[in-house]
């Protein structure tokens, strides 16, 4: 494949492509301390008894190791990292019979790709079998105690560990494990940031927790835990590991790697925007008519993408054999653990030419035939990027093609070549988030009831600031504030399942396929709004699937579908945001302003619904009409609180196609600046309500501001660097915008900051923005309110609780009645029977059930519910006034 491909390149519109030369190994002999141990007679009679069998830098490491200190291994992919932490973990099980090492793998695929390189190592060592365990969510939970009794070396998915190991900690097996576990090995480290890598820095701590505690009981002085950490893309892993785990570590970086490489041909080839698949589509019959050495691998950044270029490329006419017939296969999360175990045994048996992948095969598997590698688009990130690069061209040379637009690169004003070799960007953990902190210090309250430990905060781990407040609230009897009622709700008596460590407080749907209740697979809440509403075209493993009824109930909360032709589909979603201004919801005082706008950082309620969907000839099927002779096709909701930026600009300019064209563009760079995951930010232009003091209710702004928000329950503030950086993140779209076509969006760009520039705090400091809560003016707030419908089933707070199965009657805003703020006249229920009241709206919220209520507009003149008037469609700019 790898010459064949070189040839169609020939054939293609190729806007850059340079080659990475390949180079020399460096030889050393194995440690001195390894060399007379059945290690070294491993070692030597693995590499055929050469006197120089390590690289230079995987001895550095032993010897590291060898000293007791932590160390993480930052070098390249393919460069050995798993050998030095597999000699670490054995020689530590020869020296001491009782010790146990906990291997985490970040996903059930790379643990079971790795887990055959630790059986052949413990056969080669004189170790039995079940000396090497194995333990993730499909392994059975009657087998997993005594696969901790019997084992010595534990591979286990951080998932598993928090929702069972640290959840049993009362069992025998368990208590045994912990308390003699002495190594912690983090492989593919650089996946341990963000939501999941937060998550997993408090799941460390209250392991390191339950290991002292369980130490000092027997009279024993807490020795920490050795880290050993292997990542190829941390820009500072020192410093990463640091705050991940709360412990030093040493470090060997690419600039100390040793290991050989192989010559590498990357390339940008060029297709028209949007039409990425259709080139790959081409290429890919090309290779699989033409190349017969080796497979390839194509990553695509979206579930249904790489099922709907599968099954174009390498599709079967036996569909219900296609694991085993089809030529090409997808691959992404949500597929069934067999399922997923076929398509990895046939890409490593070499029965499989090429898959198709989202992210979920970017990790370090290692299949040697992969030979050829595409990226649809450019990767999110240069670490994606580096990862997805060092899937091909291990055991020789390979070819990396990344399909795009001709400007793709210098959209974000670099080149391929400039990108390639940028530095990776930073990893980002928020451990300040108290949502998440609530979430462990719940698990921890948990954790130490069943150990018999005392209640308060452990000592001797270096817990996040502010967690030991957060822990005080989540005990029992603990004085919990009202924001934390709906997360303490998830949790409820489980947390350590209420809360899984990658995404906190969002639902899980199962899949099922009626009629037999089959299941095929499962998603979350946002992945459902956008591939499994209702009527949606569902495909899994190169099947079609039509989207039949959602169940949302205590006891089930399953998506059914049933068998169907292709058809493709698209969710209407309508997002509704509402942001909070008032001083106690801008966050930090950090509202900047100006004569004719400000810029804010401030907590917001997301509501995101999807309203009914387009087929492939783009007719629209709206859920009010389905539903009257379909009850299932109803539309489906989504509503978190969070926190972003408001940008509030009070022109002419700001409004219509280029504020929309404006926010996306600054979402996709700032993104990109700050290595932010796609999915875990959004930005909306409008259904835009702001709530301030001089009017508490939530209003319409029409065409004058736009918001970009964290897509997290409860917020990580990610999105307070791009209020922080904003004038650097608007410096670096200009420089996108300076390669666009499109004049009126790079004078947008420039107006909007030489506007911004502007900008300075207000005369009194507080967080409040002046104009905005100045009665007399006028031009912000619109006749329009954004409100719920009549007969919706909401929740009300009343002194910190939330009542449900309030219903609303009507909004109504009176100035005799709190100064003109928008209520609500509801219908509550009473042991005396049905009551009507008013309420303040501030009070009122949607309920979980997103079947029970809706939004719909009203007219705050004509106190009526009426739709608003279309926006008028931008023509053209006119320059700003001075």
């Amino acid at each position: 494949m790898y010459n064949t491909l070189r040839d169609i390149l020939q054939t293609m519109v190729v806007m850059e492509q340079f080659e990475i030369p390949g180079r020399q190994a460096k030889l050393v002999p194995i440690p001195e301390f390894l060399f007379n141990s059945p290690i070294g007679s491993h070692l030597s009679r693995q590499f055929g008894g050469r006197e120089n069998p390590l690289w230079l830098h995987q001895a550095q490491a032993l010897e590291i190791l060898e000293q007791g200190d932590n160390l993480v291994l930052s070098t390249g992919t393919a460069s050995g990292k798993s050998l030095v932490f597999r000699c670490l973990a054995f020689h530590k099980a020869l020296q001491d019979p009782a010790a146990r090492v906990l291997v985490f793998y970040p996903l059930k695929a790379l643990a079971e790709d790795q887990l055959c390189g630790w059986e052949e190592m413990a056969k080669s060592l004189g170790f039995s079998k079940e000396k090497i365990g194995r333990i993730d969510g499909s392994v059975p939970v009657r087998d997993r105690g005594s696969i901790l009794q019997n084992a010595r070396i534990v591979i286990m998915t951080p998932d598993v560990c928090h929702a069972w190991l640290m959840s049993n900690l009362a069992s025998f097996a368990v208590l045994e494990f912990v308390r003699s576990l002495s190594r912690l090995i983090l492989d593919e480290a650089h996946t341990l940031e963000g939501v999941f890598g937060s998550n997993f820095a408090f799941l460390v701590r209250r392991l390191m927790a339950a290991c002292n505690f369980l130490l000092s009981k027997e009279g024993q002085n807490t020795s920490p835990l050795q880290f050993v950490a292997a990542t190829a893309t941390i820009q500072n892993p020192k410093e990463h590991l640091k705050q991940l785990t709360g412990a030093k570590f040493a470090a060997i970086t690419h600039e100390e790697d040793s290991a050989p490489q192989c010559e590498q041909l990357v390339a940008h080839v060029a297709c028209p925007e949007g039409k990425e698949s259709e080139v790959a589509k081409y290429v890919h019959e090309n290779l699989l008519r033409k190349g017969r050495d080796g497979s390839f691998i194509t990553f695509v950044d979206s579930r249904k993408g790489v099922e709907i270029l599968a099954k174009r490329v390498g599709g079967t006419k036996d569909e219900k054999d296609a694991l085993s017939t089809a030529e090409v296969l997808p691959y992404r999360a949500g597929f069934e653990a067999d399922d997923r175990r076929a398509i990895e045994r046939r890409l490593r048996n070499g029965t499989l030419r090429g898959v198709v992948s989202t992210s979920a095969l970017e990790l370090g598997i290692d299949i040697p035939s992969l030979r050829v590698g595409f990226n649809l688009g450019v990767p999110a990130t240069c670490k994606a990027y580096r990862q997805r690069l060092g899937r091909v061209g291990r055991k020789g040379p390979g070819v990396f093609v990344v399909i795009a637009p001709h400007n793709a690169f210098e959209m974000y004003g670099t080149s391929f070549r400039e990108y390639h070799d940028m530095s990776v960007e930073p990893s980002y953990l928020y451990l300040d988030n108290r949502f998440m902190q609530f979430a462990h210090a719940r698990c921890l309250a948990v954790e130490l009831e069943s150990l018999g430990a005392p209640s308060t905060t452990p000592t001797r781990v270096a817990w996040p600031d502010g967690f030991r407040d957060i822990h005080k609230m989540a005990r029992p009897g603990g004085n919990r504030p009202p924001e934390f009622d709906g997360i303490a709700e998830l949790g409820s008596d489980t947390p350590h399942h209420g809360y899984p460590l990658r995404n906190v407080g969002e639902a899980r749907f199962q899949i099922t396929m009626r009629p037999t209740d089959e299941k095929i697979g499962e998603v979350n809440q946002t992945q459902a709004l956008r591939e499994c509403y209702p009527g949606a075209t569902y495909f899994h493993l190169l099947r079609a699937y039509k989207v039949v009824t959602w169940h949302t109930n205590v006891f089930d909360w399953s998506i059914r579908v049933t068998p169907t032709a292709p058809r493709l589909t698209q969710p209407k979603i309508i997002t509704w945001v509402n942001a909070d201004l008032t001083p106690n919801g801008i966050l930090e005082n950090h509202i900047i302003q100006g004569e004719h706008g400000f810029l804010a950082e401030c907590q917001m309620l997301v509501t995101e619904r999807v309203e009914g969907y387009y087929d492939g000839k783009n007719q629209f099927y709206d859920y009010r009409e389905l539903q009257q002779k379909n009850s299932n096709m109803r539309p489906r909701s989504r509503n978190f609180r969070t926190s972003g930026i408001v940008l509030y600009i009070n022109r002419d300019w700001f409004k219509g196609w280029i504020k929309k064209a404006f926010a996306a563009r600054l979402r996709e760079v700032f993104i990109r600046e700050y290595s932010i995951s796609t999915q875990d930010v959004r930005s909306a232009d409008t259904n835009i309500s702001l709530i301030s003091l001089r009017n508490r209710g939530e209003n319409w702004v029409r065409g004058k501001c736009i918001v970009v928000y964290d897509e997290i329950y409860g917020s990580l503030r990610l999105t307070e660097k791009l209020y922080l950086e904003f004038r650097h993140v608007l410096d670096r779209l200009q420089a996108s915008a300076d390669f666009e076509e499109d004049a009126n969006l790079k004078n947008a760009v420039a107006w909007v900051r030489d506007e911004v520039s502007t900008f300075g705090f207000g005369k009194e400091g507080d967080g409040t923005i002046a104009f905005l809560d100045d009665p007399q003016s006028t031009s912000l707030f619109q006749d329009y309110v954004r409100v719920f419908a009549a007969g919706s089933v909401v929740c009300w707070q009343q002194k910190g609780q939330m009542a449900v199965d309030v219903k609303i009657i009507e909004p109504i805003m009176d100035p005799e009645m709190f100064g003109g703020e928008l209520l609500y006249r509801i219908e509550v229920s009473k042991q005396s029977g049905l009551a009507r009241q008013f309420v303040r709206a501030s009070l009122i919220e949607p309920s979980a059930n997103a079947d029970a209520w809706s939004y719909a507009w009203w007219n705050q003149r004509t106190q009526m519910y009426e739709e608003p008037p279309e926006e008028e469609e931008d023509e053209g700019l006119n320059a700003p006034a001075d």
